[in-house]
């Protein structure tokens, strides 16, 4: 799956990282941050958003793939079986309320996720505006 959802994290961090010139890195040098504080004080506060939101979409992707589970690895029960494989399975067996189960389930998580990401990225906005 990684095949499958890292570029949708890499497409939104590119963007941020192109536009994020050297010279802040060079500005917490000067003021004697090492590259590891000026990593974690300076970058990292500039991608955060850009990551947070990279990771929701992957996660969004991972949730409905299968066809590339299926190719490469299989589909094991119990070990390669992913969600959206197991609610096909079910349906397949016509085994509703099993499936609906599980997709809600997913839903929930799926919401609780987003939810978190939502405020997470309110909070780093806020923090990087100065509110």
């Amino acid at each position: 799956m990684a095949f499958t959802s890292i570029p949708f994290v890499v497409r939104t961090v590119q963007p941020v990282l192109e536009e994020l010139g050297p010279e802040y890195e060079e500005a917490a040098e000067t003021l004697g941050a090492t590259r590891w504080q000026s990593f974690r004080k300076v970058v990292l506060p500039e991608l955060s958003p850009a990551l947070l939101a990279g990771i929701a979409l992957s996660f969004t992707r991972s949730l409905g793939e299968f066809g590339a589970v299926i190719f490469i690895a299989g589909n094991i029960a119990w070990k390669t079986e992913v969600t959206s494989l197991m609610i096909f399975i079910r349906l397949q067996e016509f085994d509703y309320p099993a499936a609906s189960a599980i997709a809600s389930v997913i839903l929930a998580a799926s919401l609780l996720l987003l939810f978190s990401i939502n405020t997470l990225q309110s909070r780093f906005g806020r923090r990087v505006v100065g509110h």
